[in-house]
């Protein structure tokens, strides 16, 4: 027995615990796989690739790691530093950079979802072994931004209150209080639903909004222990 797989978007501001709770859905409630789009989203940038041609084209040689315009295309690299002290301090120039890498992202996405169903198709041929749940999970920082939503069967939108996200990323990634709060005042300046505010249990009205017009289906909170967040995922 196969029925359609389903495809859960997952997304979340930095420090969220989107990445845990994708890990959990796989792990241990039973989901058929994760596909971490930022991830595949590095494969945009490869030597000789399309849509790095088309970065260059847009942003110029000097993002490139030898900006030698006599280099083969082919070798051409693009240094993410400098194309990052672009992107980030302008946000045309951001919106101009999403706009040539999104296309190519979702359809490495689709690509990655239909070899997914192929061999769990094939697993349960020849096993009958079905998944618990015939889902997969779709993790992006940026999916709200997109516009995937005709790819998902559902988005759920994984919160957590800035003391604890700050928390995190000092804790995970080794940053400063100082850097750790300026990426999160960041990425709230882009999406203000990304995160709740301090002390709060309401989503704002952009959220509030998504979710009248079925774009988001669920708000997962995730200020506690890892076990909390199994429970309210299971829950969800």
């Amino acid at each position: 027995r196969f029925s359609k797989m389903k495809i859960l978007g997952i997304c979340g501001g930095i420090g969220s615990g989107k990445s845990t709770a994708c890990q959990l859905m796989v792990d241990n409630l039973g989901c058929v796989a994760r596909i971490d789009a930022d991830k595949l989203a590095h494969c945009v940038y490869e030597p000789g690739s399309q849509s790095l041609q088309e970065i260059v084209a847009e942003f110029g040689n000097d993002i490139l790691v030898n900006c030698d315009p006599s280099n083969d295309d082919h070798s051409a690299e693009i240094d993410r530093q400098k194309l990052g002290a672009i992107v980030f301090s302008d946000p045309n120039a951001m919106s101009k950079l999403e706009r040539i890498v999104w296309p190519h992202v979702r359809a490495k996405i689709e690509e990655r979802i239909n070899e997914i169903t192929a061999e769990y198709q094939s697993s349960i041929t020849s096993s009958s072994a079905v998944t618990e749940n015939e889902i997969i999970i779709v993790e992006a920082a940026l999916l709200l931004e997109t516009d995937w939503h005709d790819m998902l069967d559902g988005l759920w939108v994984v919160q957590a209150s800035p003391s604890v996200a700050v928390e995190r990323l000092m804790e995970n990634r080794g940053l400063t209080e100082e850097d750790a709060l300026v990426r999160i005042r960041a990425q709230q300046k882009r999406r203000s639903l990304l995160s709740k505010s301090e002390d709060s249990e309401c989503t704002s009205d952009e959220l509030r909004d998504e979710m009248e017009k079925g774009i988001v289906t669920a708000v997962v909170t995730n200020d506690g222990m890892m076990e909390e967040l199994q429970e309210t995922l299971k829950k969800t």
